[in-house]
C-alpha cells in the first residue's frame, strides 16, 4: 500500500511539473517570437496571472533560465516515474 502511495505522489508531482514546464515555455515562446507581443516581452503565464509568481523574470535569458530549470524537474519526475513502474513490475506476484 506504501509503494502505491508513492507512485501516486511521483505521478501527481510529474504532472503538476509538466504544466510549470508548459507554462514557462509559453513564457519562453512569447519572448522570443517578437510578433506576438509586439510592445515587448510580455508575460503570457497562467500562474502569473493566478499566484503572481515570475514578478522579476523579464528578460529572454531569465525565461530560458525558468523553462530549463522546469524542463530538468519533469525530466527527474519522468526518470522517478519509470524507475518506479520497472520497480513495481519486477516484484508483482
Amino acid at each position: 500500500m506504501g509503494f502505491k502511495i508513492v507512485r501516486i505522489a511521483a505521478l501527481v508531482g510529474l504532472v503538476i511539473s509538466l504544466f510549470f514546464t508548459v507554462d514557462s515555455g509559453l513564457n519562453l515562446l512569447g519572448s522570443l517570437v517578437s510578433e506576438m507581443n509586439p510592445d515587448g516581452i510580455g508575460i503570457n503565464s497562467v500562474l502569473h496571472s493566478l499566484f503572481g509568481i515570475w514578478d522579476s523574470v523579464h528578460t529572454r535569458a531569465d525565461f530560458y533560465a525558468c523553462f530549463a530549470a522546469a524542463a530538468w524537474v519533469s525530466f527527474g519526475f519522468f526518470v522517478a516515474n519509470a524507475v518506479l513502474a520497472a520497480a513495481d513490475w519486477l516484484h508483482r506476484d
